[in-house]
C-alpha cells in the first residue's frame, strides 16, 4: 500500500535569493525522492508551496519530518494524507514547473477548501499539479 501526503505552506524564502533557493530545493529533492522511490509534484506561487508526495509510508514520513523541520516553510498545513491505492505521478520523482502566479489562486482556494471541507478541496490542486507534470518541465 502507498501513502500520500499533501501540504500547503507559507514560504519563508528571502525574495532576493528566491530563485536560487527553489533551484536548491528541486536539485536536492529529485535524487532524494528517487532513492526513496517517492513520486510527486511541487508548485511554488512566490508566496506558498504546495506539494503532493506518494510512496512507501516510511519514506513519506521521512520526507514529511524533513519538511516540517525546514526553516524555508512556515505554517505547514496538511491537506491530504494517508493510504492511497495508486500513484498519480508515476514517472516523476518531483514534477516542478517553476514559480507560477497563475496557480496562486488555485493554491489559495485549495487551502481554504481543505481547511473548510477536508480532502474534498485538494482534487483541483492535484489535478493542476498533474497537468503541470505533463505539460511543464522538471
Amino acid at each position: 500500500m502507498l501513502a500520500r501526503w499533501s501540504y500547503i505552506s507559507t514560504s519563508r524564502l528571502d525574495a532576493i535569493d528566491i530563485e536560487e533557493c527553489i533551484r536548491d530545493i528541486v536539485t536536492v529533492s529529485i535524487p532524494r525522492n528517487r532513492s526513496l522511490e517517492v513520486t510527486g509534484s511541487l508548485l511554488f506561487t512566490g508566496r506558498r508551496f504546495a506539494q503532493y508526495l506518494e510512496g512507501a509510508p516510511p519514506a513519506i514520513e521521512e520526507i514529511k519530518a524533513a519538511i516540517l523541520r525546514d526553516s524555508r516553510h512556515g505554517d505547514v498545513r496538511t491537506i491530504a494524507s494517508g493510504e492511497y491505492a495508486h500513484r498519480r505521478f508515476v514517472t516523476w520523482s518531483l514534477a516542478y514547473a517553476g514559480p507560477s502566479h497563475f496557480v496562486a489562486d488555485i493554491v489559495e482556494r485549495a487551502l481554504s477548501d481543505a481547511l473548510e471541507n477536508g480532502d474534498e478541496g485538494i482534487e483541483a490542486l492535484i489535478q493542476t499539479m498533474s497537468e503541470f507534470s505533463i505539460h511543464g518541465r522538471s
